[in-house]
């Protein structure tokens, strides 16, 4: 059902763009023939000096056929194309390999009409896998790309806003000799005691003459605490991840990087990033996921400081709508990352989808199972593909003896009249189970006498409760625990 939900919403700008390519992201280059037989190469446009604006749709895409015929990007061909200025190139691609010629000319079956009369810029059928390159999401997607190579999603604007894009300061040409350019930050984001963050940076080559040298400063405060002097050889347009080096950061920090070497445009020197304070922890974590309608999508790791996975649930193992409970140690001090990743792009915010939304939370323990600090909190309401945070962990608990306590699981979650209680005993102990309500009254409770350690499944009959929110408490011996669940 998500698919069939995803193909209308395909029709409309306002779907996510978590899965687009960001603005400033360099353009994957294609070559492509057009309708009339003409081949083109991306980079062969943009190193001539010419912008590039594409226009991604699809034959059957009513929005798509609006825009098109507001006739902004035949206007910008015109004043710009090679009968005009000779600055701008336009394409249309259409991305859905699905369609046909006949649906480009308007005779087809999956067409909103005739997209090739008085369309004078080119034309590219089967561009599907150009789509892809670009992490097409929906119908129409917009990008204008400059010299550079750099991309901006421009969408569905008017031909004077597209000229505002197409020849602001940052789209222009290399036309001076030497100008290099720092385009982003690509070192790490995250910061831990006693755990040095590596920093880099994108450097490109925007000048005439070939790049060979550099000096890169890192300034906190306005002090500078790293410099690196890197040296290479980059043609115009040319680029490369550099790193400088490493820094201890103090926790949470803005910082800036810039070349100091001096060249001949200084507006494309500087970069602004920061690093995120990792929170302090303990080496027993406590997860806790409730999955939405599609609970396989959903998996997490979590990874130490260099990055080898200590723990992890793959894609496919979940069930839907189901809560899980999970108790993991890691074997040592140091900086640890946990990543829950959603294999559609969407989080596990399935109410966009007719379904419910489900939840993650990921704390850290004291020896006694009271919470020590959080790591991560996500309630269902937005999307994502994958949301990393970082865990300084400090404190070493009893990780052994704490991962054998009692669990217990609650589904199908929500539960129209009966749950099934899936419990995991330490050990021989008196179990009681307990049904409370928002307001804090008692609904229902069960007193199962001593059973033996080891794992055992319950009934939990709630079909005499009305619907609504509910804590089901275990209490195991001197161990409680209590679960959210929903009854339809």
């Amino acid at each position: 059902m998500k698919h069939i939900y995803t193909a209308l919403l395909a029709l409309f700008i306002s779907l996510s763009a978590a899965a687009q390519l960001p603005n400033g992201s360099i353009a994957p280059d294609w070559t492509a023939t057009d309708l009339n037989g003409v081949e083109h190469n991306l980079y062969d446009l943009l190193d001539e000096g010419k912008k590039v604006i594409i226009d991604f749709s699809a034959t059957w895409c009513g929005p798509c056929w609006s825009y098109h015929n507001t006739g902004a990007l035949e206007d910008i061909w015109e004043m710009y194309g090679p009968d005009g200025t000779d600055e701008v190139y336009v394409f249309f691609i259409e991305g859905d390999d699905t369609t046909t010629q006949e649906d480009l000319e308007g005779t087809g079956t999956a067409t909103q009409g005739n997209w090739t009369e008085g369309t004078g810029y080119p034309i590219i059928d089967d561009g599907g896998n150009i789509f892809d390159d670009y992490d097409g999401a929906y119908y129409p997607t917009i990008y204008t790309i400059c010299p550079n190579r750099m991309l901006t999603e421009s969408g569905q604007v008017t031909s004077a806003d597209h000229a505002d894009i197409l020849f602001a300061n940052d789209c222009a040409a290399a036309t001076m000799a030497n100008d290099g350019a720092v385009l982003g930050y690509t070192g790490e984001t995250i910061s831990c005691s006693n755990s040095p963050s590596a920093v880099g940076v994108t450097l490109m080559n925007l000048g005439l003459e070939a790049l060979t040298s550099a000096t890169l400063e890192m300034f906190v405060n306005g002090n500078s605490v790293l410099s690196y002097d890197w040296s290479g050889n980059l043609d115009t347009y040319g680029m490369e991840d550099v790193t400088m080096g490493s820094h201890q950061f103090n926790g949470s920090t803005e910082f800036e990087i810039r070349i100091t070497s001096g060249d001949m445009n200084a507006d494309n020197d500087m970069v602004m990033a920061s690093v995120e304070g990792a929170n302090s922890a303990t080496t027993l974590f406590y997860i806790y996921i409730e999955t939405d309608g599609w609970g396989e999508e959903t998996g997490w790791e979590i990874a130490d400081g260099d990055g080898d996975v200590v723990a992890s649930v793959a894609a496919g193992t979940y069930g839907n709508t189901t809560t899980y409970e999970e108790y993991v140690g890691v074997p040592s001090t140091g900086c640890y990352t946990f990543t829950i990743t959603d294999a559609y792009g969407d989080g596990i915010f399935g109410s966009q989808w007719g379904s419910v939304d489900g939840a993650c939370y990921v704390t850290t323990l004291n020896d006694d199972l009271s919470t020590y600090g959080y790591v991560y909190s996500y309630n269902g309401s937005y999307n994502f593909e994958a949301e990393t945070r970082a865990a300084d962990v400090m404190t070493v608990v009893g990780v052994e003896e704490q991962v054998e306590q009692t669990t217990f699981n609650v589904y199908p979650n929500p539960v129209e009249n009966v749950a099934w209680l899936d419990l995991s005993l330490a050990g021989n102990e008196e179990v009681r189970i307990d049904v409370v309500n928002l307001l804090g009254q008692r609904v229902m409770s069960q007193d199962m006498g001593t059973m033996s350690a080891g794992n055992s499944r319950l009934q939990l009959d709630l079909a005499g409760v009305e619907s609504g929110v509910y804590l089901v408490t275990l209490t195991a011996g001197d161990t409680t625990s209590t679960m959210r669940v929903s009854k339809k």
